[in-house]
């Protein structure tokens, strides 16, 4: 279970000699353990090392991370026979809601699995075609007396350790998976950032006298969850956070993607320019630059895109931890 289910390395079925001393211990206290917290831990340590360019391999619970997939990206998932979903008569409907991935399924709206498919998916990706929040409520609802903590701890900034791995637990960077109201996310704090490079090759480490003072944040994180408003509706293409988000990240994984987003952001602006021109100055040039800007907006479905224009009010920061 540790090394081929929850914590798989890429060596197979081996795992560390640290996990030793927790399976040679007693039921009681292995069932005292946030087993689900260290394995989110493995799975974002995971990913993250997955992105490095030289990284031809990914190892944690990866059926974890492809039902997240599936559920918020529908037209990445296998298609699940309607007479087979899960429901109140569903075989499995109590045990974990993934289970329900385990039916009969058929694969035809994949296409060829080809990764520059999914790339250029991706670039090219709707707010329609995301489910930010999948989970009806009566699935929540049916589930939620399984978790030991209460919901709101979900949306807790709070780190989360596996023997030397420590990776923050950030739901303010996606509080929209959570139905509220997507703020500004903070950042680590610095002082906390060293711990990320800990990789299990300092030798002999006593990681609980190490990790003291994260320890310490994780027993206090009841009551400090991110409170913010439900979401209601789109989000506007020039929301604070997501005008933040453009320019703090890497908008798209293909050259396609990223010259078809310029051509749409230049006619926006020029768009915008001949809106807000002096048109006594200009005359009918400047009704026609923006009549063709608009036509061009619509012909490529980016008139979909909420072009709101904000105001420059401080965006709403959930409190620090």
């Amino acid at each position: 279970m540790i090394g081929g289910v929850f914590f798989p390395k890429k060596s197979n079925n081996l795992i560390s000699n640290s996990w030793l001393k927790i399976i040679l211990g007693s039921w009681d206290d292995m069932g005292n353990l946030s087993w689900a917290s260290a394995c989110l831990a493995h799975i974002y340590r995971s990913l993250c090392n997955a992105s490095a360019r030289a990284v031809k391999e990914i190892d944690g619970a990866m059926f974890i991370f492809q039902f997240w997939a599936w559920e918020h990206l529908p037209w990445i998932a296998p298609k699940v026979d309607p007479d087979k979903e899960w429901g109140p008569d569903h075989p499995l409907r109590h045990e974990a809601y993934g289970c329900r991935w385990l039916g009969e399924t058929t694969c035809d709206n994949l296409g060829a699995h080809k990764l520059e498919e999914y790339r250029r998916r991706l670039d090219h990706l709707w707010e329609a075609e995301l489910k930010f929040d999948p989970y009806p409520e009566r699935i929540v609802a049916h589930h939620v007396h399984k978790f030991p903590l209460h919901p709101g701890q979900w949306c807790t900034r709070v780190p989360l350790i596996c023997h030397h791995i420590v990776e923050w637990h950030l739901p303010d960077r996606c509080l929209r998976q959570f139905g509220r109201e997507q703020c500004i996310p903070l950042d680590v704090p610095e002082s906390q950032k060293g711990y990320h490079g800990k990789d299990g090759r300092q030798g002999p480490t006593n990681w609980p006298e190490e990790y003291k003072p994260l320890i310490r944040l994780w027993n206090v994180r009841q009551g400090q969850d991110i409170v913010t408003a439900s979401h209601v509706g789109r989000m506007g293409y020039h929301d604070p956070y997501l005008e933040t988000y453009r320019r703090q990240s890497v908008r798209y994984m293909t050259p396609e993607g990223a010259a078809d987003g310029a051509l749409v952001d230049g006619i926006e602006r020029i768009h915008d320019l001949a809106r807000t021109a002096d048109h006594s100055a200009a005359g009918r040039e400047v009704g026609m630059i923006r009549r063709i800007a608009n036509n061009l907006l619509g012909c490529m479905r980016a008139r979909g895109r909420d072009h709101r224009r904000y105001p420059p009010v401080p965006p709403v920061r959930p409190p620090p931890v």
